[in-house]
């Protein structure tokens, strides 16, 4: 049991490591190359939101690298600097992408509303995630190992739902960037490998909590098993 478990821990911690390397690589090899329409990603942004009747979602600066994300209760989008204020084909990219989530919102999409759905009690029970775990399975209270595996399958329901809604932006993104001119086919090559590239670590996120969930449920087994 104890290979088991270590390989359920490990293997998402590298792949997990890999894809993120993955994507760094492919993101600095297009940061490196600008775009033929000499606009910004915030420029892009701007452009596509606007022309899709969404001037009323504001954009800002976020804080960090590669942090970008739009959220739907704030009506907002926000692009990391290296995405807003350069002019290279992997900025460009990402900025659509994360015009592509408002577009998923506004249009009312399936998998976005279900992402939202899972994601919001997912949230309020985030801060106690940890008494759970601690009270659960180090002091083995099994109510609260139970609420820990539920936990947790939600955070896996949470990935499942993630995969079809990024997937679905990465190919809007590259839609919109065709049918606006702001990309040609050939630079449409580069941003489609840094949209597969970013789409790797959600397969990897769902690989990784998939193996923290047969963890719990081997580990809650043991402890059962023990209690009897």
């Amino acid at each position: 049991m104890g290979y088991l478990l270590w390989l359920l821990i490990l293997v998402p911690v590298v792949a997990g490591f890999a894809a993120q390397q993955r994507l760094l690589s492919v993101f600095a090899r297009y940061r490196g190359i600008s775009n033929r329409a000499g606009v910004t990603g915030a420029q892009v942004a701007r452009t596509l939101l606007d022309a899709h009747g969404l001037a009323r979602v504001r954009l800002e600066l976020a804080s960090g690298f590669l942090s970008d994300r739009y959220d739907g209760e704030a009506r907002a989008l926000s692009l990391s600097e290296v995405v807003a204020g350069e002019r290279s084909v992997a900025a460009i990219g990402i900025a659509a992408h994360e015009v592509s989530h408002a577009l998923q919102d506004a249009e009312g999409s399936r998998v976005y509303r279900l992402r939202r759905t899972v994601a919001e009690p997912l949230a309020r029970l985030s801060p106690w995630s940890g008494v759970l775990f601690i009270g659960g399975f180090w002091f083995g209270v099994p109510v609260l190992i139970v609420l820990s595996v539920v936990y947790v399958a939600g955070l896996v329901l949470f990935a499942l739902a993630t995969l079809p809604v990024e997937l679905g932006a990465s190919r809007r993104a590259l839609s919109l960037l065709r049918a606006s001119g702001l990309a040609d086919a050939e630079e449409a090559g580069g941003i489609r490998r840094v949209l597969t590239a970013a789409a790797l670590t959600y397969v990897v996120g769902l690989l990784r909590q998939v193996g923290l969930f047969l963890v719990l449920i081997v580990v809650a087994e043991a402890a059962r098993r023990m209690a009897t």
